[in-house]
């Protein structure tokens, strides 16, 4: 199975390190392996520590922490050769580092493809660093590489300055998909693909907090659906959406399932690893999108997305399908 890796940056002191911590509080049953400078800034419950070998802390819920050392393209190499390793790999840039990168080290072993780049950035104060001759352009050029921007730190700026600070960065970096810095338990549902499987495409909840935040959309269709229709559904995707996934038949390879990932202006269509579940002719496509609650629109997702569908199938496409219903 190929490995999504997905990189964490943002500059010092603008929460990456509260991001991660909150992802391993709750990595809802993802198999995770966190890549990070130190392990001091990160708070692991000394519950979850099941044992710690050099540069490795094992958890008990079946994720590890890794130090990147000297190297991360060989911490990399190790992650994605272990057997039975982990199922999705977060890196933790350096707050001075360049994100874009570090996400080309993504492409340092053939089983690891980046998964998107997340920026978290400071709510009150990244305006100022944004403007300061010194890291000014630094902070700027984090932003600009981002698939997804998170603002921190919301809780110290009211609702008027967070929706100034919101449309700020979307006039700055046209097309960001910026939220606000999510709870645990939110963390996973936004940055991690996991598994594939109908099943991961139930992960996202709306209870709670939550709901204020996210709203969920989704797409559930028995027929075909048409590759270019759907890559064209996908790109036109307003910036509301931050996160989607699914699984797809299409009709340009009916033997096969594809596999959706978008993470902020990221995505990917690619088939479904071979081996991963055997493909049925019954299987439904099932998309799920997740988006800013005052900004998702159901309606115009339903009818971005209506054309995907295929009404009449090819004669071979049927007869295929017709010889997989009877196996």
């Amino acid at each position: 199975m190929n490995i999504p890796v997905s990189v964490i940056g943002g500059y010092l002191g603008a929460g990456k390190t509260t991001l991660l911590n909150r992802l391993l509080a709750d990595p809802q049953g993802v198999r995770l392996a966190v890549v990070v400078n130190d392990f001091g800034s990160v708070n692991i419950d000394a519950a979850l520590i099941a044992n710690r070998e050099g540069e490795t802390i094992s958890l008990t819920n079946g994720c590890v922490c890794c130090s990147i050392g000297d190297n991360l393209a060989l911490a990399l190499h190790d992650l994605a050769e272990r057997p039975n390793g982990p199922e999705h790999i977060v890196i933790e840039a350096s707050g001075v580092a360049d994100p874009a990168r570090i996400a080309d080290y993504a492409a340092s072993h053939p089983r690891l493809f980046l998964d998107g780049i997340i920026v978290v950035a400071d709510a009150e104060t990244v305006r100022t660093r944004v403007h300061d001759k010194y890291v000014g352009d630094l902070v700027r050029s984090q932003l600009e590489t981002a698939d997804l921007v998170v603002l921190s730190k919301v809780d110290l700026i009211d609702a008027a300055a967070f929706r100034q600070v919101r449309a700020w960065i979307a006039a700055e970096m046209p097309g960001a998909r910026i939220v606000a810095a999510p709870r645990a338990g939110q963390v996973a549902d936004l940055l991690l693909s996991g598994a594939t499987g109908y099943a991961a495409l139930s992960r996202p909840r709306a209870d709670g907090e939550h709901a204020r935040q996210f709203a969920t959309w989704s797409f559930v269709h028995r027929q075909m659906l048409d590759g270019d229709a759907l890559r064209t559904a996908v790109a036109a995707l307003p910036p509301a959406v931050v996160r989607a996934k699914g699984i797809v038949r299409l009709v340009e390879a009916p033997e096969r399932r594809f596999v959706l990932q978008l993470v902020g202006r990221r995505w990917s269509l690619e088939p479904e690893p071979v081996g991963t579940q055997d493909a049925l002719a019954s299987d439904p496509s099932v998309i799920v999108c997740i988006g800013l609650a005052d900004q998702l629109e159901p309606e115009g997702l339903d009818a971005l997305f209506a054309s995907t569908p295929v009404a009449a199938l090819p004669g071979a496409v049927r007869d295929l399908l017709q010889g997989e219903a009877t196996t």
